[in-house]
């Protein structure tokens, strides 16, 4: 299991058997539907440069976007805020949650709580588990939540 004093890196931690199973059985379900019938692909992405799809594609006169339903984040942030006495954690940069703040605090008319751990460029670049491990520990300190649902943003 991991903690803040074990965190096991993406590579190491995707090679254990429990992973592996997992990801054959994911694969075995996928192909068991469809997924990854290379004829339905094909298919597909020869209607998608006809005049059908062109014209249905052209057709909408209005859209709008629901920032809820474009950002992954965000949702996992909602979700996180579901449960009580949770910190909702972003693994990610400070940019990202201020946004995910103020949509929340417009939404829910209230402040809304959400730490990130700050991540610079080069952290992201070289490697940022020693801006998890230290957001971590921080989290903890200052609010001492029930539990702290780590997510990560798009970048």
């Amino acid at each position: 299991m991991q903690d803040v004093e074990n965190i096991v890196n993406g590579q190491k931690l995707f090679l254990k058997e429990e992973y592996q199973n997992s990801l054959a059985a994911k694969k075995e379900f996928e192909g068991a539907f469809g997924a990854t019938n290379p004829e339905k692909v094909a298919e597909i992405a020869e209607w998608t440069t006809s005049w059908d799809y062109r014209e249905k594609n052209l057709a909408r006169e209005a859209i709008t976007v629901n920032p809820a339903k474009a950002c992954q984040p965000l949702g996992a942030i909602m979700a996180a805020l579901g449960f009580e006495n949770t910190m909702p954690y972003v693994h990610g940069s400070h940019g990202c949650v201020a946004y995910f703040r103020s949509y929340f605090t417009r939404h829910f008319k209230e402040p809304t709580p959400c730490v990130s751990d700050s991540m610079s460029e080069s952290a992201a670049v070289f490697g940022g588990l020693a801006n998890m491990k230290d957001g971590l520990r921080n989290c903890n300190a200052m609010y001492k939540p029930d539990h702290i649902a780590v997510s990560t943003t798009c970048m």
